[in-house]
């Protein structure tokens, strides 16, 4: 018995600026490339079992082989199985084989060992390859097999045949195909015909036919038979109440509110960001780095006109997020419904969920924005 293994323009110094972005975008490109095979690491290592998951069946792989050895073959196999699930590998198919052999299971035991052989063969283990066939060839002569025949006249094109719950091609169809002993179940269905099922038991070598007989076709439901007259069913009255009526509406105003607020703040926002834009592109033209076109001639200017420019495009956007939230608000306002008359809602109404008054305030600050509700 074998064990189991486990093993921009040209201007004064802008040459040296090139070469420094050139050698940036360089660097960003390796970064980029070694970041993607960082990330396809994880996946290529999720197939691999890990040492724990690997501990666990080196466990349950020297409990099989205990069980074995005591001649408790129906519960060493379970554990073997369990071993190659988590972590497989020849030894262990081939210890499971042998257990299969010994509970009767002879044709799961002769593919295992034919899968063991093919698999020494791949790894250059020849004694190994040698036994495995040696064992399968000594399990072939007592295989139990079992032969799905389909009369041409049992046919019927979108027949499906299945052998206990597994689908049987069309290629199977009249193939000897060895089973463990035992009760197997064969069942065909097609369209408009009645299912069929049999259950075959084989229990000794040699070949088991089952013929599946032309199928009967399903009863059409009769077409003169008067159809039952649908009785409706009674009506039924809403029960009465006196909730008030939805007021889902009256948020709108708070949000309005709101949105105003946040776009003043928005625009405030922007408007400092370009003075702050010009403040830094003045610096670059009194300080003589930089004329009042843009031109820069040396590399202070330019880091001074590029922050300029950064610094003009974020106030443009905050400016446009600030205008449309504004202008949003100020569409909510405007077109929120006004609040029910006071004394409207019925005291079973007025909880939160009723639509209770409440009331709402917004307020700016240096830099910021407030926001008080009141029920």
């Amino acid at each position: 018995m074998l064990c189991h293994r486990h093993p921009s323009s040209i201007r004064p110094g802008a040459g040296r600026v090139a070469a420094a972005g050139g050698a940036r975008r360089r660097a960003l490109a390796v970064l980029s490339t070694l970041a993607a095979l960082a990330a396809l690491a994880p996946a290529a290592r999720a197939a691999e079992p890990t040492r724990e998951e690997r501990a666990a069946a080196v466990a349950l792989f020297d409990e099989g082989r205990a069980l074995m050895a005591a001649g408790k073959h129906a519960e060493a196999c379970p554990k073997l199985a369990e071993s190659h699930a988590i972590d497989p590998g020849i030894g262990t198919l081939f210890n499971l084989s042998d257990c299969y052999e010994r509970i009767g299971r002879t044709a799961t035991a002769w593919i295992g060992f034919r899968d063991v052989a093919a698999a020494a063969l791949s790894a250059g283990q020849t004694e190994r390859e040698r036994v495995a066939r040696a064992r399968a060839a000594a399990i072939e002569p007592r295989l139990s097999r079992l032969q799905i025949v389909v009369p041409p006249e049992a046919a019927i094109a979108g027949m499906e045949l299945t052998r206990d719950g597994v689908p049987v091609g069309r290629a199977l169809w009249g193939t000897a195909v060895p089973l463990d002993p035992g009760e197997h179940r064969v069942a065909a269905v097609a369209p408009g015909h009645k299912p069929w099922e049999a259950k075959v038991a084989i229990d000794k070598p040699g070949v088991v036919s089952v013929t599946v007989p032309a199928l009967e076709r399903a009863p059409a439901s009769s077409a003169g038979a008067a159809p039952k007259a649908a009785v409706a069913p009674p009506p039924v009255e809403p029960p009465a109440t006196d909730a008030p009526p939805p007021q889902g509406g009256s948020i709108r105003k708070p949000i309005g509110m709101i949105g105003v607020g946040l776009g003043v703040v928005g625009l405030g926002v922007s408007t400092a960001l370009g003075f702050m834009a010009k403040s830094t592109f003045d610096e670059a033209t009194e300080g003589g780095h930089c004329d009042n076109a843009g031109n820069c001639v040396d590399q202070t200017g330019l880091d001074l006109r590029d922050d300029a420019v950064r610094t003009g495009n974020i106030g443009t956007v905050v400016f446009i997020a600030g205008a449309v939230l504004a202008a949003g608000g100020a569409i909510l306002w405007i077109t929120a419904p006004s609040a029910p008359p006071a004394g409207a809602a019925s005291a079973r109404g007025r909880g939160l969920a009723g639509g209770a008054p409440w009331s709402a305030r917004v307020g700016l600050g240096p830099g910021s924005v407030w926001i008080e509700g009141k029920l």
